[in-house]
């Protein structure tokens, strides 16, 4: 034993930090929120460069102080450099360590004295000990040896250096038997510390107390065989429990693992941190596979072998045997696979046996998918660069590599595992377990999935030739995992039963194919694909021959089901490629190109092809063909003038019908633009039939309310064709998409253009068009019936789509009307439109929700009479209202202006001037902004509960266990040579050193407070700059704080003041001196913002530590205020703006596309954004008509409105009239043009403002004017006019019939032509 104890250079455990505090320098997790304004990633990197710069200070100060310090001690020719003197400091760095002359006898009689000590009953007896020899060691500079000694070292023998136990007898032998019988009694009282549940800090505690003990990779070899058992234990616990009870085999496997994940995956991260404080990166991970993975995946192996063994005796088929063994819960058994036989039987796995298997790998996915966040997470914690993290799925050693056998002779691989510096990353190989099941894995998914379809399929066919003409819907479930490869609103809502039945079985085992990616397992991916092809094949001939039958032996409506179906597969089948196409390795293995991917792609273009042109031709052919109604020489009215033309009411119901049987199965896009072209196509032959009609007398008013009931029944189509306001109000013919819009405005101008030119009064129509262009008439408007625009719109809603909307564009209110109406019109949410709906207007939507609802109810008695369920429906609505407008960082003003009204209703600015009052009852909305500003709270508070900590650690480093007394007999034994003296625990901390304590404590808080305002999210910052403004009566208290700041130190006060929130935050209980200490710097916090003079005189400590923090900088905390002041003033929140303009000065900037497609995808990568979005959409679609009566600024408001808003969304679901719910009433449809009541006798005595509207046409074409005026009726031949019609009719005849050559009147045709 050459060196077993050994003297250190002393060096002081305290270093005094000269001219500033060390805890400033800490990096504290105070994240950005969201997409950050400039001026707080500016306030980030300032911040940031400050404490590194500091750091870099302070390293290089105490550096020299180390370096001075052990220079007095130094015995070399050169005083040491700073690297030399901080391998003083490295436990594995024996060059540098000098012995010291101890007599060997001594040496023994203390080991001894320990020895006899550990040998009694004392309670504590270990603890004493291990305090007593890091005393000697850190008092004295004493060194233990930590390592087992060699043969060599146990024989005497010449030195350059003579330690104390290099004498040539036996007592340096039995000084290394009694430390090591020391070592193994206080090796053994840890490890049994370690083997029960403790939390992180003991743990690490244990683990260091260890490696003063022995060697690291020593000790972490025998807390391996801890931790791996703890997972077996873990396991089999789980498998005992698991929620099945009494299941077996396979179940009991699969149930058990996805009970135990959870567990796993904390137990994971709890060693992450444990490690992470006593060990390097590449160590880490080779522990982690040793313990957990390793562990996991031979267990996972051993467990599957003997289910295996079990499956083997129970679904083999004897060679000569009458039945097949099935279990308790299979159903059916696949056929056996033709496999080298095996003692005489085939073996094959049944489909519930496989479908266990497939949640089985989906639980050991989502477990290796968590490991891998873990692996990501320990490389941000180290920082270590050069640390590659991440998940290997196959081990390159062999499961006998892991046995503890000898490597070079001298070393064990658990010495080489610990020891080696080389790259290490994390093995979990859970695969291994699978390989056996390969083949009957393989055969089972193609056989499973075979069977399904035909039986799907052979069910389709029975319920076709039963009689049953409609198909059999399903709806298509949802599936968060194609969220990337297909957004939601691109899915269909129904598929045909089969085809569900079927790709939800191909779903099912999808994970499984997934999970075999390695060469191994490949057979079962390419069975998976190889089947999926055969299947969606078969799939596709269906839906081809069922498409075939329509018309002719099938309803449209499946039609339309067949195309949502050709859809959902063509996507499924995207997702499969997507999800089983990883590595170019796997790829190139893989048949992918056997899905029939593009043949869906064909088809589905060709169904919809089919459909479009279907509808267009039963509304060409069928419902427009109407002889009775397009007799237009006939001198008698067409029932008295009250009613319109049949084909035109049936065209109507008829694209209503469409429309709801679109929504219903297909995805919006697709019937948006389905719906357009037929609307489009089947109004081409309207505006032939009417541009050529010449009615009679009685029969001119019928093709007025014909073509006003054919544009308002567009009008209300249009809601649901276009997406957006833009689309609605002028033709967009360049924007992908909106080909058809475009042409429905341009024929529906044509249509008013007949109109006005065929049916209007004469006498207006003759001053109007009394002289041709050029000869003295009034210029002509820019407007011409061909020109795009919104004028056919403009006469139907004038109020709505005014002259200038035509010209300039929609006005606000008219926006948010069409808005509104775009939204509530969609089938399914649009989050894009939602959300520039909420932002318009300075979020006007979201203020009429709350000014009309319980919250602003101005009566108290009216408030309370709402209803639990009503006001818990409402507080849901206000959290996703509250996490939606949060997180516009882009638009801070958005969250106050949506609150402003209900808080000053409620009166609820107070509450955030006394934010910290816990106890005190608040409003829903007023929590939820508690809990943010509490966030950057906890984290500051979890750092000074550890500064505390470290400070009574430091002060009294004797726990009361450790503060029991050391024997006597053995101080005595004690070496002389140590110089050791017995330290005494102090009665009581020194005040200097409680008021450098809360001086450190202050300034932490104070250097950390502007990145902890910025953590904050700018809306929530602005709601509190807005709030100041309400509080002048608290003018003076927040003269210097402002009332963010001032909520937010009061936060942190309270939170300091209360015990039990100080123990839930560190998770350990805090003795009296910790909590005093904490409660003192409370008081200290609140003297700096005028707090403390509210509560009287305060303590004298109290003054101490403000007056030394004055004196150490002056009005320091004063300009930390005020930078912390500036991320909440007027300049932060236009850098949040972007340098968008404003509205009116303060209201929130208009949002372009790339910013909400921006503030979009940040709210939907938050937790339960999505949810929130969806949320606010239904609660609007549930009170559409009270928001369009308050919204309404057109000529039609909606009746008998509502006149309170609803959130409970249980009993109020979308279903009235207008809306295009899955549910179609025909009896109300055929009456109903949207919402309003079909009143043809209205209609037709409809009030157009011809003094407004014709004077428009001025400048149209004339060619277009000459032949619709040859068709009025006063232009025939005979009419019967009145005597002042005769003058205008000459006069209209000689400026527009008689200037070309030979013409004497207006063309004539069959005047009885239906067109």
């Amino acid at each position: 034993m050459r060196r077993n104890i050994f003297k250190l250079p002393l060096v002081s455990g305290r270093m005094e930090w000269q001219g500033d505090l060390p805890q400033d320098h800490a990096f504290v997790e105070l994240l950005l929120p969201g997409l950050p304004s400039e001026l707080d990633i500016q306030q980030l990197l300032r911040d940031t460069e400050d404490k590194l710069k500091l750091n870099a200070c302070s390293i290089e100060q105490n550096l020299k102080e180390l370096q001075g310090k052990m220079g007095e001690s130094w015995t070399g020719e050169h005083p040491p450099s700073p690297t030399e003197c901080l391998q003083w400091f490295n436990p594995r760095n024996n060059s540098t360590v000098r012995p010291v002359a101890t007599g060997n006898q001594e040496l023994l009689d203390f080991l001894k004295a320990l020895l006899q000590y550990l040998r009694t009953e004392e309670e504590g007896r270990e603890d004493v000990t291990l305090q007593l020899l890091h005393n000697i060691s850190s008092q004295c500079g004493v060194s233990f040896p930590n390592t087992t000694p060699s043969p060599i070292l146990q024989q005497p023998g010449p030195s350059a250096h003579t330690s104390v136990h290099t004498v040539r007898d036996d007592s340096a032998l039995e000084s290394h038997e009694v430390w090591d019988e020391v070592r193994l009694r206080l090796r053994r009282h840890l490890l049994d510390r370690l083997s029960c549940p403790l939390p992180v800090p003991q743990r690490i505690y244990c683990l260091q107390q260890l490696f003063f003990l022995y060697p690291e990779w020593e000790v972490l070899m025998h807390y391996q065989g801890l931790r791996s058992q703890a997972v077996l234990s873990l396991l089999h616990s789980a498998l005992a429990s698991s929620p099945g009870g009494k299941e077996t085999g396979f179940d009991r496997l699969a149930l058990g693992l996805r009970a135990a994940a959870p567990a796993l995956c904390s137990a994971l991260r709890e060693e992450l941190l444990v490690l992470n404080g006593v060990a390097k990166p590449h160590t880490i991970l080779g522990f982690l596979n040793a313990a957990y993975l390793n562990t996991v995946s031979q267990e996972l192996g051993a467990m599957m072998e003997r289910e295996f063994e079990n499956a083997l005796k129970d679904n083999t088929t004897l060679s000569g045997g009458k039945g097949r063994k099935s279990s308790a819960r299979t159903k059916a058994t696949v056929a056996p696979l033709e496999l080298p036989p095996r003692r005489g039987r085939n073996f094959s796995l049944t489909s519930h046996q496989l479908r266990v298997l497939t949640q089985l790998a989906c639980t050991l996915l989502g477990l290796e998918s968590q490991v891998d966040e873990l692996a990501t997470q320990l490389a941000f914690i180290n920082c270590a660069g050069e640390t590659p993290c991440g998940v290997r799925g196959i081990l390159k050693k062999t499961k006998d590599d892991l046995d503890m056998t000898t490597v070079d002779g001298n070393k064990t691989t658990a010495e080489t595992l610990f020891q080696s510096p080389e790259t290490v990353v994390l093995e979990f190989d859970w695969r291994a377990a699978f390989r056996k099941l390969v083949p009957h894995m393989a055969h089972c998914v193609k056989v499973v999935l075979e069977d399904v379809c035909t039986k799907s399929l052979q069910q389709e066919e029975l319920s076709h030739t039963s009689g049953s003409a409609h198909m059999v819907l399903t709806n298509t479930p949802h599936r968060d995992d194609s969220s990337l490869t297909c957004p939601e609103r691109d899915r269909p809502k129904m598929v045909a039963k089969f085809c569900g039945d079927i790709m939800g079985e191909c779903d099912a085992l999808l994970p499984l194919a997934e999970a075999c990616g390695d060469a191994a397992l490949l057979e079962v991916r390419c069975s998976f694909v190889e089947v999926c092809a055969w299947v969606t094949s078969a799939i596709l001939g269906r839906v081809e021959e069922r498409a075939g039958e329509v018309p002719s032996a099938a309803p449209l409506k499946n039609l339309i089901a067949l195309l949502g179906t050709s859809m959902y597969i063509h996507q499924r089948l995207c997702h499969y490629e997507a999800q089983l196409r990883e590595t170019n390795t796997t790829a190139a293995r893989v048949p992918m190109t056997l899905l029939p991917i593009q043949r869906y792609q064909d088809v589905t273009e060709g169904l919809r092809e089919q459909l479009a042109s279907y509808c267009v031709q039963v509304c060409t052919s069928t419902i427009l063909q109407d002889a009775e109604s397009h007799h237009w020489a006939d001198p008698k009215p067409f029932y008295e003038g009250d009613r319109c033309s049949f084909s035109v009411q049936m065209w109507h119901y008829f694209l209503t019908g469409l429309r709801t049987d679109l929504w219903l199965a297909v995805p919006g896009s697709v019937g948006r633009d389905v719906l357009a072209q037929v609307t489009s196509e089947s109004l081409q032959v309207l505006v032939q039939r009417y541009s050529r009609a010449r009615p009679s007398y009685k029969r001119h008013l019928q093709i007025r309310c014909d073509i006003t009931v054919v544009l308002l029944c567009v009008e209300q189509l249009m809601w649901s064709v276009c997406e957006r306001p833009e689309a609605l109000a002028q033709s967009e013919p360049s924007v992908a998409g909106y080909v058809w819009v475009a042409s429905i405005h341009s024929l529906c101008d044509q249509l008013l253009t007949t109109l006005v030119v065929v049916t209007a009064p004469l006498p207006q129509l003759y001053w109007t068009f009394q002289y041709r262009p050029g000869e003295g008439s009034a210029p002509a408007l820019a407007h011409s019936p061909g020109s795009p625009g919104i004028h056919w719109l403009s006469a139907i809603h004038p109020g709505l789509f005014t002259q200038q909307a035509a010209r300039e564009g929609l006005a606000d209110e008219a926006t948010s009307e069409c808005q509104l109406r775009l939204l509530t019109s969609d089938p399914r949410c649009s989050p894009r439109l939602l959300l520039t709906a909420i932002l318009h207007r300075d979020c006007h939507l979201l203020r009429v929700l709350l000014e009309h609802s319980h919250f602003c109810m101005e009566e108290e008695a009216d408030a309370d009479a709402v209803s639990p369920v009503k006001s818990d429906a409402g507080d849901e609505f206000m959290e996703a209202m509250y996490n939606v407008l949060s997180s516009l960082n882009n638009f801070p003003k958005a969250l106050t202006l949506a609150l402003e009204t209900y808080f000053d209703r409620g009166h609820l600015w107070d509450y955030l001037y006394s934010l910290a009052d816990s106890v005190r009852p608040v409003p829903v909305v007023i929590s939820f902004i508690r809990a943010v500003v509490n966030q950057p709270v906890h984290c500051l508070l979890g750092h000074l509960v550890t500064m505390v900590l470290a400070w009574q650690a430091s002060e009294e480093p004797f726990s009361p266990l450790l503060r029991r007394d050391v024997p006597d007999n053995i101080l005595t034994k004690v070496p002389k040579e140590w110089s050791y003296t017995l330290q005494t625990p102090k009665g009581r901390e020194s005040a200097k050193s409680v008021v450098n304590l809360a001086l450190q404590a202050l300034s932490f808080i104070y250097t950390n407070l502007p990145s902890a305002v910025a953590s904050l999210p700018l809306p929530v910052r602005f709601l509190f700059h807005t709030a100041e403004k309400h509080l002048s009566q608290h003018a003076r208290q927040l003269r210097s704080t402002g009332l963010l700041l001032w909520a937010l130190l009061s936060c942190l006060c309270q939170c300091l003041e209360d015990p039990n929130s100080l123990e839930l935050l560190c998770g350990l209980p805090l003795d009296r001196g910790a909590k005093e200490r904490l409660a003192l710097l409370s008081e200290c916090l609140q003297g700096t913002i005028g707090q403390g003079q509210q509560k009287g005189v305060p303590k004298p400590t109290v003054h101490k530590v403000l007056q030394a923090l004055e004196e150490r900088r002056p009005k320091w905390c004063s300009m930390q205020l005020q930078k912390a002041r500036k991320l909440c003033s007027e300049s932060a929140f236009e850098w949040g703006e972007s340098g968008v303009p404003q509205e009116g000065g303060g209201g929130v900037a208009e949002a372009t596309e790339q910013k909400i497609g921006l503030i979009l995808l940040e709210i939907c990568h938050k937790p339960g954004g999505s949810e929130y979005l969806r949320q606010i959409y239904h609660i609007i679609q549930v009170n559409e008509p009270l928001l369009r009566s308050k919204l309404c600024v057109s000529s039609d408001p909606p009746i008998d409105s509502p006149q309170t808003v609803t959130f409970d969304l249980g009993t109020d679901r979308p279903g009235r009239p207008g809306h295009p719910s899955p549910r179609f009433n025909p009896l109300h449809q055929f009456n109903h043009i949207g919402s309003s009541k079909f009143d043809q006798a209205a209609v037709g005595d409809w009030a157009w403002d011809w003094a407004t509207l014709l004077p428009t046409y001025k400048g149209m074409s004339q060619v277009t004017l000459r032949a619709l005026l040859a068709n009025r009726w006063e232009m025939q031949d005979g009419a019967a006019l009145e005597d002042e019609e005769k003058p205008l009719v000459e006069e209209l005849q000689k400026a527009y019939f008689n200037q070309s050559p030979g013409s004497q009147g207006p063309p004539r045709s069959h005047p009885g032509s239906p067109g």
